[in-house]
């Protein structure tokens, strides 16, 4: 069925089929998004959420006796953490902790692209929370999953010839110069197409679809605040497509956000300490 077909072809016919999987979302995550968003959100059923993952019990644990919160009492309980941290942050983690494990290929080609997108991915998502709170608080709930899920079409295209790969065997080389290629050539497309089918709310798939487009519309302040995390991150290396002669300030983004030079020097910082200092 698929003779005769390009390669990029072959690939979006991969994801179609219902054999080809990549869970977008993780339960956890969302309900703890759910519990967040009502006015009388009930710490204890946060707290249980959390203890019913041994890894994500863990890492909240890890973050709140990190260095960061150096000096301070050791903390012994999900609660305490929840109270250090905060619960947008723990939100945001739960996401990260459990999204992370998706970045990953058996082809050695794929491997450092893996680890190159997740690092794009969750860079994009830290940069558009921080602007959204800056900027305007009324997008921060969306705007970190929009950050997360931008590019996931080149994820998607990644599994897929991840995929492809092992089942055409040796006799099909991937050059990078290939990967490279198919990822930036049918990404946003493939993205929209792949949370739309999966019922992933309107505002990720157009976020997906549109976010290279030329213009930038200054009404909406969600796509500004993506595409402006995206650039950002692109700028400092956090990117397979890094760019460090961007100017953030000169960008239709930064226009459309009344974001000045202070500001973008502050993100930049910000992700400086998260993303490139040494663990």
């Amino acid at each position: 069925m698929t003779e005769g077909l390009s390669l990029l072809d072959r690939i979006k016919h991969l994801v179609e089929r219902e054999s080809f999987t990549l869970p977008v979302l993780n339960e956890a995550g969302l309900k703890l998004q759910a519990l967040a968003s009502k006015p009388d959100c009930d710490m204890r059923k946060v707290e249980l959420l959390i203890m019913r993952d041994q890894a994500l019990a863990a890492e909240v644990l890890r973050v709140a006796n990190s260095a960061f919160f150096g000096g301070l009492p050791e903390v012994n309980t999900i609660r305490t953490a929840l109270l250090r941290i905060g619960l947008q942050q723990v939100i945001m983690m739960v996401f990260m902790v459990k999204e992370r494990s998706k970045y990953q290929a058996r082809d050695p080609v794929l491997i450092p692209v893996a680890q190159g997108l997740w690092r794009h991915a969750s860079a994009s998502a830290m940069a558009a929370d921080w602007l959204a709170c800056r900027l305007n608080q009324r997008v921060r709930e969306e705007a970190f999953l929009a950050g997360l899920l931008h590019d996931i079409g080149e994820l998607v295209l990644l599994r897929a010839l991840d995929d492809f790969k092992s089942s055409e065997g040796p006799s099909f080389v991937l050059l990078p110069e290939l990967v490279e290629e198919v990822l930036t050539s049918a990404h946003a497309e493939l993205g929209f197409n792949f949370l739309k089918q999966r019922r992933i709310p309107e505002v990720y798939c157009r976020i997906a679809r549109d976010h290279h487009r030329e213009t930038c519309d200054p009404g909406d302040t969600l796509m500004a605040i993506v595409r402006l995390a995206d650039l950002a991150v692109r700028k400092l290396g956090l990117s397979l497509r890094a760019d460090p002669s961007l100017v953030l300030a000169t960008t239709c983004e930064a226009a459309c956000l009344d974001a000045d030079e202070i500001m973008l020097a502050e993100l930049e910082v910000m992700l400086e300490d998260s993303m490139l200092s040494p663990v």
